[in-house]
């Protein structure tokens, strides 16, 4: 039991900015085995952001509110999967050769590709809380928590299915081959299980569509350089993320909104 709480710190201490350093006991197998909590530290970085919106809420208006939700999520996770989406933009943007793609990736500086995918990413994540908000507030709550769940899962399907292309250590170096069968299935779980707290089985519906882009996100990645990095798990988490939003605006469009809050 202590060993799994260890793990799961190790996955907060990674993928978060929360204090939680001082009371991990470092061992490389740790990190390597924190892939199973990834969507559970969605869940908790969700939940604060949702949090956040919700007090938001009852003092600003629904677009402050979105955007003090979203700075509160960027804060916690110190932007580290958006920069893995700026740097892939950069990479796939500007690079021809598979070589050139990694190279660019390297780059910590952010040049037009990744500065327009951020600006795109933002500004459709930002209108799409408002709209959900403006469907109604505890939608946008939940599909807040679900989302950032849901990203985070996407990690482990990656993983899982191609290989880490860098030879080169790198921050995600650890996790190559460490996502098991077991650790997919109890990850996945993990990720289920959160999703039907907050919707019931409809929930469902969220993934079989995040499972879509993450499969599009997968094959896309194969295709250019043959599997993944860090960055390109960055990019398919905020992919993953943004497409749950529209998932829920479009199942409310096509079913009407009214129904839809019924449904749920």
């Amino acid at each position: 039991m202590k060993a799994q709480v260890q793990i799961f710190l190790a996955a907060v201490m990674f993928l978060t900015r929360l204090p939680v350093s001082r009371f991990v006991v470092y061992e490389p197998h740790y990190l390597a085995a924190s892939t199973v909590y990834f969507p559970i530290v969605g869940a908790l970085v969700g939940a604060l952001g949702s949090l956040a919106l919700w007090l938001a809420l009852n003092v600003f208006s629904p677009a402050l509110a979105v955007l003090f939700s979203m700075l509160t999520t960027v804060l916690l996770t110190g932007a580290f999967h958006e920069d893995g989406l700026a740097d892939s933009a950069d990479g796939f943007g500007g690079g021809t050769t598979k070589e050139r793609v990694l190279d660019i990736m390297k780059d910590s500086r952010i040049g037009t590709y990744g500065a327009v995918a951020l600006w795109f990413a933002f500004t459709m994540k930002f209108y799409a809380l408002v709209e959900l908000i403006a469907i109604d507030r505890w939608l946008a709550i939940k599909t807040l928590v679900v989302a950032h769940t849901l990203g985070r899962a996407s990690s482990l399907w990656l993983i899982y299915r191609y290989p880490y292309v860098r030879s080169e250590s790198s921050t995600s170096k650890p996790f190559a081959e460490s996502v098991t069968p077991m650790r997919l299935s109890v990850g996945t779980g993990f990720s289920l299980a959160v999703s039907v707290a907050l919707f019931g089985w409809n929930a469902l519906i969220l993934h079989a569509f995040s499972a879509g882009v993450i499969f599009l996100c997968g094959a896309y990645f194969h295709k250019r350089i043959g599997g993944i990095t860090g960055d390109a798990l960055g990019a398919a988490n905020q992919t993953t993320e943004l497409m749950s939003y529209f998932a829920n605006l479009l199942c409310a469009s096509v079913v009407g909104q009214k129904a839809f809050i019924d449904w749920l």
